[in-house]
C-alpha cells in the first residue's frame, strides 16, 4: 500500500502528511496560503511546526527569481477583467488585473456593490470579450448579495441568468473570524470549480465592529494583516482576480484641525492593494471613480453609470 504525500513536500513525515490530508491540506498551494495559527489548530501540530511547514510550501510555489524582461512576458499574458464601462476599464489598464487585489472604496451608495456585481457577470464571458471564461466566489460580509441584480445584469448581456447564477459560489461570513477562514477555504474551491474571481463585499465591515475600543486596535491590525496576507498568496498562487470592497471613515488631522474621507483599516491595510479605486456620487446615474494607487497606472478620475443594465458608460450618448 503506497503512503500518502504531498507533492513538493515528499520531505515531510508520513504521520505528519496524513494529519494534513486528513484536515483538508491537501496540497502546497492549500497550505501556502493558510494562517500557521489556524494549520496548528486544525491539525493539532505546534505552531513552529506549522510555521515551518507553510515555509516549505511557500518556497515550493513561488516563482523563481528572473529577469525583468521575462516578468514583462509573465505581464503581458496576465488576465484583465472588463467592468463594462470602457472609460474605467482605461483608468485601471484594461479592469481589475488577474495576480492581485484591487479595492473599490466608497461611501453609502457609491456603487461598490453593483461593481461587484457586474465583475461577477463580466468574469463569465470569454476573454476576448474581457471575461475570464471561469466562476466565481463571492464573500458576502453584509448580506447585500442579490441574485435577481445579477440576473437582470446577465440578460442585459444576452447571458442565460441561470448559468451564470449557479456559477457563482456565494459565502456568508458572519464575523471577522469565519471571513477568515472562508478566504482560507477557497484553495481547494478554485482548484475543484475553476474559480477565476473572488469578490469580498465588504473587507472592513466585520473587522470593524469585532474589534471595537483602543485597547482592540493592535489585535485588529494583526488579524487584517493576516487576512490580507492571505488574500494575497491566493490571487498570486492561483492568478485569480480579487476585487474587495471597503467603507469609508472619518480621519481627523491633528495638526490642521481638519478631517477628509479615508478608506477603513488604516495602514495595516492600505499597503496590501496592488490597486485602489475610490468611488463617490455624481447628480443622477452618474459615479465618479478616482484611481489613487496603481502599480502601472498613473493617477486618474474617470465617470461610469450605474444603469438598469449594470456598469456602463454615459447612457445618454
Amino acid at each position: 500500500m503506497s503512503k500518502n504525500t504531498i507533492k513538493g513536500l515528499e520531505t515531510l513525515p508520513e504521520e505528519t502528511v496524513n494529519v494534513l490530508i486528513k484536515n483538508g491540506y491537501k496540497n502546497a498551494k492549500a497550505i501556502a496560503i493558510s494562517l500557521a495559527g489556524d494549520l496548528a489548530e486544525d491539525t493539532g501540530l505546534s505552531l513552529d511546526y506549522a510555521e515551518q511547514i507553510i515555509v516549505k510550501a511557500v518556497e515550493k510555489i513561488a516563482k523563481p527569481a528572473m529577469n525583468a524582461e521575462e516578468l514583462l512576458d509573465i505581464e503581458l499574458k496576465r488576465n484583465k477583467l472588463t467592468s463594462g464601462s470602457t472609460a474605467l476599464d482605461s483608468l485601471l489598464g484594461g479592469g481589475p488585473w488577474s495576480g492581485e487585489i484591487t479595492e473599490i472604496a466608497g461611501g453609502f451608495a457609491t456603487g461598490k456593490t453593483q461593481l461587484c456585481f457586474q465583475f461577477c457577470v463580466t468574469a463569465q464571458l470569454p476573454t476576448e470579450n474581457g471575461g475570464l471564461e471561469g466562476k466565481v466566489f463571492y464573500l458576502d460580509s453584509e448580506g447585500t448579495f442579490s441574485a435577481t441584480r445579477i440576473g437582470e445584469m446577465a440578460v442585459a448581456l444576452d447571458m442565460d441568468p441561470r448559468k451564470v447564477l449557479r456559477n457563482i459560489i456565494v459565502a456568508r461570513a458572519l464575523d471577522s473570524s469565519h471571513q477568515i477562514r472562508i478566504v482560507q477555504k477557497i484553495n481547494e474551491i478554485a482548484q475543484q470549480e475553476n474559480i477565476k474571481l473572488v469578490i469580498v463585499d465588504s473587507i472592513a465591515s466585520h473587522f470593524r465592529s469585532d474589534y471595537i475600543g483602543k485597547d482592540k486596535i493592535a489585535e485588529r491590525q494583526l488579524k487584517i494583516m493576516q487576512h490580507a496576507s492571505s488574500l494575497t498568496n491566493l490571487a498570486y498562487v492561483h492568478d485569480l482576480v480579487v476585487v474587495v470592497s471597503n467603507q469609508m471613515v472619518q480621519k481627523i488631522d491633528y495638526v490642521s484641525g481638519g478631517s477628509r474621507h479615508v478608506p477603513a483599516l488604516g495602514e495595516a491595510w492600505s499597503h496590501r492593494p496592488q490597486t485602489r479605486l475610490e468611488l463617490r456620487k455624481s447628480p443622477g446615474q452618474a459615479r465618479m471613480v478616482r484611481l489613487t494607487d496603481s502599480p502601472r497606472r498613473p493617477d486618474g478620475e474617470e465617470v461610469f453609470y450605474i444603469t438598469p443594465s449594470g456598469i456602463r458608460d454615459n447612457p445618454n450618448r
